[in-house]
């Protein structure tokens, strides 16, 4: 049978172009049952409303290619997170248009992710809805989009006290990523650095938004003094983060910020740790210069965050984490150096 998919609404996006949401990492895929159809839908950074789960697509960049993560925030419709398990995502393209009827074309096995930092605690196998303010996650698949256009999620979970619950929405695919990833050569970018802020060149915030919290004082400092480029000039492999912790839509800069600076710790003399704070003045809406060569790239790129990049001693990226970090594959990338 067929599903409708109604039309999505605009993707919540911060002035600038800053948006909103989530990441992870995934599991197996596999095809959907002959004669399946995906009913409601998810696009881009959009919310789902209407049925047992609100679905925000939680990925950024999303293009045409295989094996493409793709990652969603699921919450009931009293804003309980969703955490823990596998649940089902089902695909469906759409065409020109959010809405209408499409039939499922994928089933894919999505695990949840937790964000770095703001793990929820006491998992269970499955899926179940989590109160208050418990931790922060993302369900995250690989998916295989092959046209540009819209496509229609649906997600299905079973969850640990018996439940089926189900959602859908619709979100956009481009042509080609508008943001650096894997294969493209790194940006030189000279990045400002703790140096420049103690002799009055920039800021101290414009390093790291948490400075103007902290009587002007820069945080992890470890993460402020490389340049990218003179790091790639040395042939260093380089770990970026591109995040404000202060200004996060999402609330997940800050605590990936504070584990990006305890790897920097661990991890330091495999690759330079280098933080790239968003916003040189957040109040003007004014984006850092070194921050923008890397999400701004595209002619059409957004400039969601947070972002976090490897980097070859080459100079070429080997991977990129959307919105959530997924620390077993950033230690298995990271170890492949």
């Amino acid at each position: 049978m067929r599903r409708s998919f109604p039309p999505s609404r605009p993707s919540r996006v911060l002035l600038s172009g800053l948006a909103l949401l989530l990441l992870a990492s995934a599991c197996g895929t596999g095809e959907a049952e002959p004669g399946d159809t995906a009913e409601d839908t998810a696009v881009g950074s959009t919310e789902s409303t209407g049925s047992d789960l609100a679905i925000a697509v939680a990925s950024f960049d999303l293009a045409v290619g295989e094996d493409q993560r793709l990652l969603t925030g699921l919450l009931s419709p009293d804003r309980e997170l969703l955490a823990f398990g596998e649940v089902t995502f089902q695909l469906a393209h759409l065409g020109d248009e959010a809405g209408g009827e499409a039939e499922l074309t994928q089933a894919v096995s999505a695990s949840f992710l937790p964000v770095p930092g703001a793990e929820p605690e006491n998992a269970t196998d499955a899926p179940r809805l989590l109160s208050g303010e418990q931790g922060s996650g993302v369900y995250a698949g690989r998916v295989d989009l092959d046209e540009p256009g819209f496509w229609g999620l649906r997600v299905v979970a079973e969850t640990e006290d018996g439940r089926t619950l189900e959602g859908s929405t619709t979100f956009a695919v481009q042509e080609e990523r508008q943001v650096p990833g894997p294969g493209d050569p790194a940006p030189r970018t000279s990045n400002p650095t703790i140096a420049d802020a103690e002799a009055g060149d920039i800021e101290p915030e414009a390093i790291d938004s948490r400075a103007g919290t902290a009587d002007g004082d820069i945080p992890d400092t470890h993460l402020h003094d490389t340049v990218i480029a003179d790091a790639l000039d040395e042939g260093r492999p380089v770990v970026v983060g591109i995040t404000t912790p202060v200004y996060c839509a999402s609330r997940f800069c800050g605590p990936q910020t504070n584990v990006m600076a305890d790897l920097a710790k661990t991890h330091g003399e495999t690759a330079a740790f280098v933080h790239l704070e968003v916003w040189r003045n957040f109040d003007d809406q004014v984006i850092n210069e070194a921050a923008a060569e890397w999400i701004l790239a595209g002619p059409e790129a957004q400039g969601n965050e947070p972002w976090f990049f490897l980097v070859d001693g080459d100079g070429t990226i080997t991977h990129r984490w959307d919105n959530v970090l997924d620390l077993d594959d950033f230690e298995a990338a990271l170890a492949a150096l």
